[in-house]
């Protein structure tokens, strides 16, 4: 059973911006009787992993806070939430299940959500990706590869990630496999489309992840930001369509100025 704990991460010395107040407000209000574990330099001593002292070093705290929420969940067991997610309802029902797991779209983990029972063998692989792993490569750059393709590779090495079936009566407990883990759909734990910005909540949807990117300086996320606006309107076909027609460095300078009009 997973208790309720939950667990979540702030390493800068920075108030929370006020997108991140009022998702921890919302966790407040839907999960009352809930333990919440801040995860901080207090709570976490960055010298205990040689990647969460680089990447604290280098201010990229999202990144050390990868392996810290996996330190987390694995050692005492509870929920991880990103600062950025928005709860909705409770996660009472799902708390008698060993685990639980979303999908983020193209079946892909959503890494800012998910629980688990305390030492799950899940866990434990994504945790030995870093082993003694540096956050600074021999070049002098960053390991940046995102905490959803580091779990998703770890987990295949034992395991087959199978998306839920939507007919599955949860009620009881996942179907007995040794080597299945069993994910659910974006609309219970996402919710936002990645690329377009939009929301779509279900019946289902227990938290909306906002996306705020807060691993990224605020100039990188301008295309980013510029690409779901114009989705929005425009639609995803389109926008993708000309990404494909001009190119993405293009569009890029274009939107610096860099390139002379069409």
């Amino acid at each position: 059973m997973i208790p309720k704990i939950i667990h979540y991460c702030w390493l800068s010395d920075d108030p929370f911006p006020e997108l991140i107040a009022k998702c921890i407000a919302t966790w407040k209000a839907k999960l009352p009787d809930y333990e919440f574990i801040l995860w901080d330099t207090k709570k976490f001593s960055i010298e205990n992993n040689i990647w969460v002292k680089q990447a604290f070093e280098a201010k990229k705290y999202a990144f050390a806070a990868d392996y810290i929420r996996l330190y987390a969940v694995h050692n005492y067991g509870g929920i991880y939430l990103d600062t950025d997610i928005e709860v909705l309802k409770s996660f009472d029902n799902l708390l008698h299940l060993p685990y639980f797991i979303g999908s983020e779209g193209d079946n892909i983990i959503e890494a800012g959500v998910f629980g688990a029972e305390k030492g799950a063998n899940w866990l434990a692989l994504c945790l030995e990706h870093y082993e003694n792993r540096s956050f600074i490569k021999s070049d002098g750059s960053y390991d940046t590869m995102t905490l959803p393709r580091i779990m998703m590779h770890q987990i295949q090495k034992k395991y087959l990630i199978k998306p839920l079936s939507a007919s599955l009566d949860i009620s009881g407990s996942y179907p007995k496999s040794d080597n299945e883990l069993l994910m659910f759909s974006p609309d219970y734990f996402c919710a936002k489309n990645h690329g377009t910005g939009v929301i779509e909540t279900t019946e289902k949807t227990y938290s909306i992840h906002h996306f705020a990117m807060s691993w990224l300086p605020q100039k990188s996320k301008l295309l980013p930001n510029i690409k779901r606006k114009l989705m929005a309107i425009v639609g995803v076909t389109a926008i993708n369509n000309l990404i494909k027609v001009l190119g993405l460095r293009k569009i890029k300078n274009l939107i610096k100025g860099k390139n002379k009009p069409l």
